[in-house]
């Protein structure tokens, strides 16, 4: 019996494990930050938009699968763009810089609550340059 009851619980940790990849550890604002930090000089500039920046947008947007992860990421860049100065501009140039749809508006008048009603462009393409 004990050993069946071992045997069930490593075949649930398992599948766990296996249905959700991204899910391993908690949403980070530092780490989304500098994951971000190629397109610092795009964002605060008039540096040229970067293969690795896109690249970075486009791991942040792969991350942010769950609502409460979409959410949190948006609170964390709305406050990072109003601490760093960014140009708005730049900001909403980077869907179409990178060829990436991001799922929500990085703005600082955005409201994040309302991520699950939020319909972002269209879907992400290959970004290249």
């Amino acid at each position: 019996m004990a050993r069946c009851i071992s045997t069930c619980l490593a075949g649930i940790l398992v599948l766990v494990l296996i249905s959700s990849p991204a899910r391993l550890h908690a949403f980070s604002c530092t780490e989304a930050l500098t994951d971000l930090l190629p397109c610092r000089s795009f964002l605060t500039g008039n540096a040229p938009i970067t293969v690795s920046c896109c690249r970075s947008v486009d791991a942040l947007r792969q991350a942010a699968a769950a609502q409460s992860d979409k959410r949190a990421i948006c609170r964390c860049l709305k406050q990072a763009a109003l601490s760093a100065n960014v140009n708005q501009r730049r900001v909403q140039g980077l869907e179409n810089g990178c060829k990436i749809s991001i799922p929500f508006p990085i703005d600082p008048n955005f409201n994040c609550g309302v991520i699950p009603r939020y319909t972002p462009g269209p879907p992400s393409l290959a970004y290249s340059q």
